[in-house]
């Protein structure tokens, strides 16, 4: 039901919350690892098989976490595309790429950190003993070419920019 003055807020409210999350992450993984790491030491003396559950409690909190860093990344790679696109329409989106491709290089170490924490993550192996994600086509490339994939994005949307700016400055 879109009527007028209404807004649609589904991909603004994905967003919001997305950020919201990014922002309580290190908080949370602190309170989180300090608190269950302690308590899972602490019981391992009494009970291992608590302690293991507490453990795993711990690396399913820090998955989601690593998760949410993926898929924020993913969102701003997509963003690059888009304020390229649109660079002819407004001179806002020109900022935003700009911010956006800093962000981007500057949080691709952290990222290939979190990837790499997902990639060797036990709890994603099948019942065969293989993996989800290294069944996924060209993930291995992915991971290992990380540097040159952001760099291909990058360089991809420059020349998006350039060849709209081109092609618009001239009417």
């Amino acid at each position: 039901m879109n009527k007028l003055g209404q807004g649609e807020i589904g991909i603004v409210a994905f967003v919001g919350v997305l950020i919201v999350l990014l922002f309580l992450a290190p908080i949370m993984l602190k309170i989180v690892s300090t608190t269950i790491g302690t308590t899972a030491d602490a019981i391992n003396q009494t009970d291992s098989n608590a302690a293991a559950q507490m453990t795993y409690l711990e690396n399913k909190f820090i998955t989601f976490w690593d998760y949410l860093i993926l898929i924020s990344f993913l969102v701003s790679m997509l963003m690059l595309l888009v304020s390229s696109f649109f660079i002819d329409t407004h001179p806002i989106f020109l900022v935003f790429y700009i911010m956006i491709a800093f962000l981007v290089v500057l949080f691709a170490p952290n990222m290939l950190q979190s990837i790499d924490m997902i990639w060797e993550n036990a709890a994603m192996t099948t019942h065969d003993g293989g993996s989800v994600i290294l069944s996924l086509a060209l993930t291995d490339f992915l991971r290992t070419n990380f540097g040159a994939v952001i760099l291909g994005v990058i360089v991809l949307s420059g020349i998006i920019m350039y060849a709209k700016i081109k092609y618009f400055s001239n009417e």
